[in-house]
């Protein structure tokens, strides 16, 4: 594999990993995660981020009943574990709750409408989420790495890494092996492989948290 085509998988599994976390599946999703397709599709991301198990236990969860009985398990559980009311009960997705500032709309915030701006994005109107959201995060580190912007993904990267252990920890002890316990392994893994050597996550911890 060539580090252009490398490049480009982990800037696709980056924006789909932003839409997973910004919003749960629609009954469409599902059944084209379900086709042969879209197994491999899964498969193939598991591959790349050298977690097989991961996603042939999405592949199984995807395909355990009909789509009609698949969507809504999975929809409740997105808004249970990140639109949860008390902090005990939900894993949030926000940077400002997990890098040590621990309160909603921290200086995460400013940072990266910082990001945003040098990158030349926008939040869409029709998004309410602040930019310290993960999928924001996600996006962006998708379009830096799509512009080649070296700086900006290592610096972007780090920002992250500041809080996504954490974060994914939480969410693996959550969720276990469920949806989005095994989203969270293929989150860490992805930033193992944009992160530079010096900064790496720390992917025992979410090991340990199984």
């Amino acid at each position: 594999m060539t580090a252009i085509s490398e490049d480009r998988d982990l800037v696709f599994i980056a924006e789909w990993l932003a839409q997973e976390f910004l919003s749960p599946p629609g009954i469409g999703q599902v059944e084209a995660a379900r086709t042969m397709a879209g197994q491999i599709a899964l498969r193939r991301i598991g591959d790349c981020l050298g977690q097989p198990a991961a996603a042939d236990a999405l592949c199984q969860l995807l395909t355990a009943g009909s789509a009609e009985d698949v969507t809504p398990a999975i929809q409740r559980r997105h808004t249970a574990l990140f639109e949860g009311i008390f902090r005990q009960r939900s894993v949030p997705p926000y940077a400002s709750l997990w890098d040590g500032t621990g309160r909603l709309c921290g200086p995460a915030v400013d940072r990266m409408r910082a990001v945003l701006r040098d990158l030349d994005m926008h939040v869409q109107a029709d998004c309410a989420e602040p930019p310290d959201h993960l999928a924001i995060q996600l996006a962006a580190l998708a379009e830096a790495m799509r512009q080649r912007r070296a700086e900006a993904v290592a610096d972007l990267a780090e920002q992250m890494l500041v809080w996504v252990g954490r974060f994914a920890t939480a969410l693996i002890r959550a969720d276990g092996v469920g949806y989005y316990g095994n989203l969270a392994r293929f989150l860490l893994s992805l930033l193992d492989r944009i992160a530079d050597g010096s900064a790496t996550v720390d992917s025992n911890r979410a090991a340990a948290a199984i």
